[in-house]
């Protein structure tokens, strides 16, 4: 289910592991190391600051692992920034839809819903309703 996400985290392809969602579980308790963290830093374009307030934790990038509501937080927001870049074509413009207000979200920037599930599902459905050719 979240291949590409870890792919990204651990900086390789890891499709040739035979992983279900059992596993995916057991990553997401282990927690996301340092170099993770900086990758999923570097593959989303957000800023520190900006990662923080998604995750919802200050970020230590030396410290101990990320807890498993933020690793799988990380996750999901890796999975958003990859159908949001595949949609639009590339980052720069996935990045820049996410900080402009858009009507969808009560004129709301969508980077200001990714704190919460719910509003990460909003801004998946909205992603995959443009993709069919629908308006947001």
């Amino acid at each position: 289910m979240l291949n590409e996400a870890f792919s990204v985290l651990v900086g390789t392809s890891i499709e040739h592991l035979n992983r279900d969602s059992y596993s995916d579980i057991e990553l997401i308790r282990q927690g996301v190391t340092a170099d993770m963290l900086a990758n999923a830093m570097t593959f989303t374009g957000l800023s520190r600051r900006e990662l923080e307030t998604v995750l919802g934790v200050k970020l230590r990038l030396h410290d101990k692992l990320l807890p498993a509501i933020a690793t799988e937080r990380v996750l999901m927001l890796i999975s958003t920034i990859q159908a949001g870049t595949e949609y639009f074509g590339t980052q720069d413009k996935m990045l820049l839809w996410l900080k402009t207000p858009n009507l969808a979200f009560a004129n709301q920037q969508p980077i200001t819903l990714l704190d919460t599930t719910i509003g990460m599902d909003m801004i998946n459905a909205t992603i995959t309703k443009l993709s069919h050719g629908m308006t947001a």
